[in-house]
């Protein structure tokens, strides 16, 4: 409507300027000038001050798997850009996801806190929006509605989950691949050493008590060997 008022004014204007003969004309003509100049000043607030807008905040909560397809180990993955002070993180928010999504770079900060109590992606944006119907009515067509101010990303992720670059994540699975026959090895090794002093302690065990150390055995040394080999991969 403010966009009508103002084209309206200026050919009003005009009109009544190059025809104006009388007083009332000439008065006429100020008014529309007048018009035409209160309503491109609104204009002009509107669209760099903001004016008859209000800032409202959206909050979105989605639940993390882990960015990539690796077995015993959950990882959240960030691709540095620059110097590395600015980052893009890449996630998923089920299993099913076969690509992960990335958060953007214009207006967003992303925050990682680690050692939380459920893994987690929390997304607070920030809008400009109008403040009313009436302000809607008026600026309807020369103002952004709903345009991003901001955008925080915070990443909440649980003590068992490792953040890499995606050059160390590439690292990383080079590496396991190189280990990969050793590491099967030391596996059985280590579980058949776990196994043989648990039945020392106890020389009743049943093959059921006995599978349950083997699974565990078997859970704490790749444990132990990933987090050895993604110390060395994130050197």
């Amino acid at each position: 409507m403010i966009f009508a008022i103002t084209i309206i004014s200026v050919l009003a204007f005009a009109s009544s300027n190059i025809f104006a003969k009388k007083t009332w004309q000439t008065i006429l003509s100020v008014v529309f000038a007048a018009i035409f100049l209160v309503s491109l000043g609104l204009i002009t607030a509107n669209d760099h001050y903001h004016y008859g807008m209000k800032k409202v905040t959206e909050t979105t909560t989605q639940t993390l798997t882990s960015t990539a397809d690796s077995k015993g180990i959950n990882m959240l993955l960030y691709q540095p850009l620059g110097n590395g002070t600015e980052k893009v993180y890449l996630y998923k928010t089920n299993e099913s996801q076969k690509k992960p999504k990335t958060t953007g770079t214009d207006h967003v900060s992303n925050v990682v806190k680690k050692n939380q109590r459920k893994t987690q992606l929390r997304t607070d944006k920030t809008y400009w929006v109008y403040q009313n119907n009436t302000v809607k009515f008026w600026f309807g067509l020369s103002s952004k509605n709903h345009q991003l101010i901001k955008e925080k990303n915070t990443f909440d992720v649980q003590k068992n989950w490792t953040i890499l670059s995606t050059n160390q994540a590439k690292k990383l699975a080079k590496l396991v691949q190189k280990n990969k026959t050793s590491m099967e090895a030391t596996a059985k090794t280590f579980v058949q050493e776990k196994v043989t002093a648990a039945m020392m302690q106890d020389p009743t065990m049943d093959q059921s008590a006995q599978q349950k150390i083997i699974q565990q055995a078997t859970t704490d040394y790749q444990q132990q060997a990933m987090q050895k080999l993604i110390a060395e991969a994130i050197k």
